[in-house]
């Protein structure tokens, strides 16, 4: 998950991004995101706010959308 804001990332070379977990962890450290965050890997996704990384922009991708039925 990135966490620079999206008004910053075109003047950076880098950005700051946490790791997205299945795995439950303490609720201090992992702040619980469901289906409607966009994640559909598990039912519950956690953001692990201890693991947190600068990258350069060059190692992002866009990931497509998925279009939901209503």
């Amino acid at each position: 998950m990135v966490l620079t804001i999206n008004v910053l990332i075109p003047r950076l070379s880098a950005v700051t991004v946490a790791v997205v977990t299945g795995t439950e962890g303490p609720p201090q450290t992992h702040i619980p995101l469901d289906r409607d965050a966009g994640l559909t890997g598990y039912d519950v996704s956690y953001v692990n706010a201890t693991d947190l990384h600068s990258i350069d922009k060059s190692r992002l991708r866009r990931r497509p959308r998925e279009t939901r039925s209503t």
